[in-house]
């Protein structure tokens, strides 16, 4: 395995790096602590063949819900949590989409993602995985099941994106891009959050007029 060893890494006045060094293929670095030296290994795409690499890149480039085995999740429904007036309380549409520890990132299961991007995705956790090692994706957005169902999925295969990345292949403008991007997304993600909770707010207190 090739190694790369790093002596004094740069820190800016900020403390930290614009981009985790993460989504460059570089492992276990600690920014906080100048003078810091560590050996680390280089990406997992070492791992792979240049057809596995290339198959994985214009796969997750295409990838989107339809490509899941949706048979292989456990779904269920549940009402919908906190205010929202009577219609949301009394109707089952919180969907729930769920894979054990010994299902997520399982071959056996998971044949359907390739095996470069499982094992970035193994290492770069998404915030969808259980303490045990599993995946758990909940939405209540709408007051349609089917609806809330895609978009348990549409949360999957966006996360998977968000984590995917092949070092080498784009500068570091583009990766600054990236992150700026992905930042974007996660506060317009938080703004529609409150959003929705203002609005079962809204019912609750107009059904208690």
């Amino acid at each position: 395995m090739h190694c790369v060893r790093l002596y004094r890494l740069p820190l800016k006045r900020t403390g930290f790096y614009p981009i985790s060094l993460n989504h460059v293929g570089i492992r276990n670095v600690n920014p906080w602590i100048p003078g810091v030296v560590r050996t680390l290994s280089t990406s997992p795409e070492s791992k792979f063949s240049e057809e596995e690499i290339s198959k994985a890149k214009q796969w997750i480039e295409n990838f989107s819900g339809t490509q899941i085995p949706e048979n292989i999740f456990e779904i269920s429904y549940s009402r919908a949590s906190g205010a929202g007036g009577q219609k949301v309380n009394k109707t089952s549409s919180k969907a729930t989409i769920a894979l054990g520890p010994d299902q997520w990132l399982n071959p056996q299961f998971c044949y359907w993602i390739p095996k470069p991007i499982i094992s970035q995705i193994s290492e770069n956790k998404i915030r969808y995985e259980t303490k045990s090692g599993g995946i758990l994706i909940q939405s209540d957005s709408t007051r349609n099941r089917d609806t809330n169902t895609d978009e348990c999925f549409r949360k999957l295969v966006q996360e998977i994106k968000d984590n995917t990345f092949f070092p080498g292949e784009v500068s570091e403008e583009d990766k600054k891009r990236w992150q700026e991007i992905k930042d974007d997304r996660k506060e317009k993600r938080l703004f529609n959050k409150k959003r929705q909770s203002d609005k079962k707010k809204y019912r609750s207190k107009k059904f208690d007029i």
